[in-house]
């Protein structure tokens, strides 16, 4: 009885394991726009943040440009590998939180990294390094092009750890997909300036052009290593297709990954696609990408689409889901949004008022977007609780209980009221989305003056400017913080 029960406990583990692991390869919804492809000429990223656990702690850092002693080793986080620190490192803002996975940079040139959780057919890579590779890379490269030979040559070097992932990177200038799977294997593709590329939990990069440097870049043994495992043959397969080629057929065909992809194409391409048609890495938009565009594709949940009442929906909310089978689908505004943000980056403005990144906390489709100016000189104590020292100090030590560290943060303030918004979103969304579309609209005035007043002063009196900059970013997060609260309040808030 004693092993029987014994097996049962390690069977249980097991499959709470897989399922865990299934999960986490849901996580992340991120859209690219290249220059030319935008309404004003901004390079785009656009991202849905989403963990398993709802209860996600998430806090914002400026973290200065910091000088480092001739020693100084950066430590890995799974084993006691280190890379040199430069003597000198980019400053940068930071999203950081309860994972790992969700780091999150814009550094002071412009050049901003992400990434969506993705998994690779690689399972015997011995890779060393994992979350730490975007930390890195934001504080050493000046343009997104270099990020990605920085992360490459990392690759190449160490190994990557996990099975797989996707990184978004960009600059003023220009966007990049970048795709790793384990071990020392990498490829990326630049997103043409006139087109969008729309990027779920799988890889998409398709063709591959080897001597094309200027738009594709990749380590040494991407095809060789394929076709070594019986992936690839060089004599019948028309070309190498890297997403069909290094992807399993799990990921690329599951519903969570095509629907999301599939609904937000049709939304932004005139030609619309069949659900089970072979989408392209990227699409020209039937018209210009503006800011509003992108706010609107966060916050998508499928309407006017045959998915839009899905089985998963409870209590009318369209953030719930029954499971993590690769017949369900999944929300691009869903459940474990931690954050929605919108990177955008002017390559015809000083980067301090130029680069800006919007968030909106938890859902992007009950909450409005606020924009922090990468020149702000102070963040609000309601948005930043550690210190950019104590969250640099414990970046490799992320179990800690948050809630009872930082009881009083603003993001559970925005947790609370997305959980009690599900409760009875039937009831509250009207009056909820009028709110939000109307703060929206005020932020949008606000920006559109306040800029022209800073931009007039930037050049005589730059630290004036910033200061303007500053108390206009965290009036505006100030300000949705109290009326969040105030409209908890009357919805009666959940305990947690």
């Amino acid at each position: 009885m004693k092993k029987l029960l014994m097996l049962t406990f390690i069977l249980g583990l097991n499959l709470a394991s897989v399922q865990a692991q299934n999960g986490s390869e849901l996580n992340c919804f991120t859209i690219l726009v290249g220059k030319n492809a935008s309404t004003d000429g901004s390079v785009f990223i656009a991202h849905n943040e989403d963990d398993l656990n709802d209860h996600n702690f998430v806090d914002l850092h400026k973290v200065p440009r910091l000088n480092h002693k001739a020693a100084e080793k950066y430590i890995f986080l799974y084993n006691r590998d280190s890379i040199d620190v430069p003597g000198e490192t980019n400053g940068y803002f930071w999203i950081t939180g309860s994972q790992y996975i969700e780091e999150q940079y814009l550094n002071e040139w412009g050049v901003a990294i992400t990434s969506n959780s993705s998994r690779s057919k690689v399972i015997n890579g011995n890779g060393r390094i994992d979350h730490n590779l975007r930390r890195i890379v934001i504080e050493r490269a000046r343009t997104a092009r270099e990020a990605v030979k920085i992360s490459g040559s990392l690759i190449d070097k160490y190994g990557y750890a996990s099975s797989g992932r996707v990184y978004l990177i960009a600059d003023p200038n220009e966007a990049w997909v970048l795709e790793v799977a384990n071990g020392k294997h990498w490829i990326a593709k630049r997103v043409p300036d006139d087109e969008v590329a729309i990027i779920p939990n799988y890889y998409v990069i398709d063709d591959f052009i080897q001597s094309d440097t200027l738009n594709y870049l990749s380590s040494p043994d991407i095809i060789d290593y394929a076709v070594t495992n019986g992936w690839y043959n060089q004599q019948t397969d028309k070309s190498f297709n890297f997403r069909n080629v290094y992807c399993p057929p799990d990921r690329f065909n599951a519903i969570w990954n095509i629907a999301r992809k599939w609904v937000i194409i049709n939304q932004f391409s005139d030609k619309q696609y069949k659900f089970n048609e072979e989408l392209p890495f990227s699409i020209k938009p039937k018209q210009k990408i503006s800011i509003q565009l992108l706010m609107d594709a966060l916050q998508n949940h499928y309407e006017n689409t045959e998915y839009e009442n899905d089985s998963s929906i409870k209590n009318n909310s369209p953030h719930k889901r029954n499971g993590f089978s690769v017949k369900d689908t999944m929300n691009v505004c869903n459940l474990y949004n931690d954050y929605a943000c919108i990177i955008q980056l002017r390559n015809w403005l000083p980067a301090d008022i130029g680069n800006i990144n919007w968030i909106a906390p938890r859902y992007p489709c009950i909450q409005p977007f606020i924009p922090w100016y990468y020149g702000i000189n102070k963040i609000s104590s309601n948005y930043e609780k550690a210190t950019y020292a104590e969250a640099l100090e414990n970046y490799n030590n992320k179990n800690r209980n948050y809630i009872s560290m930082y009881p009083d943060h603003a993001c559970w303030v925005f947790d609370d009221f997305a959980n009690k918004t599900d409760s009875c979103y039937g009831k509250e969304i009207k009056a909820l989305k009028e709110w939000k579309n109307e703060f929206q609209t005020n932020v949008f005035k606000a920006v559109n003056k306040k800029e022209k007043e800073i931009l007039s002063s930037y050049e005589s009196d730059r630290e004036k400017s910033l200061q303007m900059l500053t108390d206009l970013t965290n009036g505006l997060a100030e300000k949705v913080l109290t009326e969040t609260k105030e409209r908890l309040q009357k919805m009666k808030t959940l305990s947690r």
